[in-house]
């Protein structure tokens, strides 16, 4: 048997153990309600600071994808936002050239009656150069804030899916 036909069968038989144990997407269309219109439910209440304004348009990008929700907000998502830095390179004259830039974001899911739906915490870091350049510093603390803003707004949002889906599915 060729290696393409090995392949094959593989996929397959992939395919029909993923069919088997009711595997569907947790993003994907389903009959009644589906994770994405309950999403797109969610008001995002405000978060402090600059970074609080960037991490909440980078969730409502991500809870709805195509603008502005159409429904009325079922639930509401508050956040807690730290941002943590810490120096991780010297060089030999004992200059900073390197630091961390750290995000922690603890949130809480209420529905309209204030009861909590879900709540967790979302951690990532990175690393930023420091320069001589005072621009050129404070333009690579401004990307990887950016970067880690954008992947704390991911995670949520995958944590918030998994949460709604959980009282549908009956577990």
């Amino acid at each position: 048997m060729s290696s393409f036909h090995r392949r094959l069968t593989a996929m397959f038989f992939c395919a029909t153990l993923l069919a088997g144990c009711g595997f569907q997407p947790l993003l994907g269309r389903q009959t009644g309600a589906s994770v994405t219109d309950n999403l797109a439910a969610i008001r995002v209440a405000p978060i402090p600071d600059r970074s609080g304004q960037l991490l909440r348009n980078a969730l409502l990008d991500s809870l709805t994808p195509r603008g502005a929700a159409a429904v009325a907000a079922q639930y509401t998502l508050s956040i807690r936002l730290q941002e943590p830095r810490q120096t991780i390179a010297l060089r030999r004259d004992d200059v900073i050239s390197r630091s961390s830039y750290s995000a922690v974001a603890m949130f809480d899911l209420v529905d309209r009656q204030g009861r909590k739906i879900a709540a967790g915490t979302s951690t990532f870091t990175t690393d930023y150069e420091i320069t001589v350049s005072e621009y050129a510093t404070r333009a690579s603390l401004e990307d990887a804030r950016g970067r880690v803003l954008v992947l704390i707004a991911e995670d949520i949002r995958n944590q918030l899916a998994l949460a709604l889906k959980r009282p549908a599915s009956g577990g």
